[in-house]
């Protein structure tokens, strides 16, 4: 789940950091053997955390988060000392694919936060305050909220956040019009945030 993403990420993410990063020679011993560690074999563990769970997005979308050790650099770092163990081209092929995956998971973050910070407020869900995807009416409130939000909210507490009435999902109510307009508006701000940093980029 989506915890079990993060926690992962994060390990991961600054683990790696220290194993072939500037930290790195904190890690060195004079005898590896006699104290059993073995800096190479545990960042190859590590690798394969990464490449196994690849295709899980809150996964993906947890490793830029972790700003203490993330950089755009870690995993081509991480490509090239695998490369000086001899491990297979394969294996450092399918990390450099979480490298890209997670740059785009950089551009998609940034791209919902200009949104966010652009967004009319009856676009925003009022629970999170982040742009709605699927708004759904709550009917004993009348309030307008995302549908993952309450979603994840009536799985510990099955009310409704803003009257306390008791609330389940099969009761909220879809809002096409309001989720085909924030779409549309989506389209257009994405078109003008894409050419303005187009523009800074010249």
């Amino acid at each position: 789940g989506l915890i079990f993403g993060l926690a992962k990420a994060v390990v991961s993410t600054q683990s790696t950091g220290e194993l072939v990063g500037s930290n790195q020679s904190k890690y060195r011993v004079r005898n590896l053997e006699e104290v059993k560690f073995h800096p190479g074999k545990l960042l190859q563990a590590i690798v394969q955390i990464y490449i196994n769970l690849m295709e899980e997005e809150a996964f993906v979308a947890a490793i830029p988060r972790d700003g203490r050790s993330y950089h755009s650099k870690l995993f081509e770092e991480t490509a090239g000392k695998l490369r000086k163990l001899y491990v297979p081209e394969e294996i450092v092929s399918d990390l450099l694919k979480v490298s890209q995956l997670a740059e785009r998971a950089v551009t998609s973050q940034e791209d919902e936060e200009a949104l966010t910070d652009r967004a009319p407020n009856h676009f925003l869900d009022p629970i999170l305050g982040t742009l709605m995807s699927e708004p759904v009416l709550l009917p004993s409130s009348n309030v307008i909220v995302d549908r993952p939000v309450i979603a994840k909210h009536l799985l510990s507490d099955p009310i409704d956040p803003f009257n306390r009435q008791p609330l389940n999902m099969s009761d909220v109510v879809p809002q096409d019009e309001l989720r085909d307009e924030i779409n549309v508006w989506k389209i257009k701000q994405l078109e003008d945030i894409y050419r303005e940093r187009d523009s800074e980029g010249d």
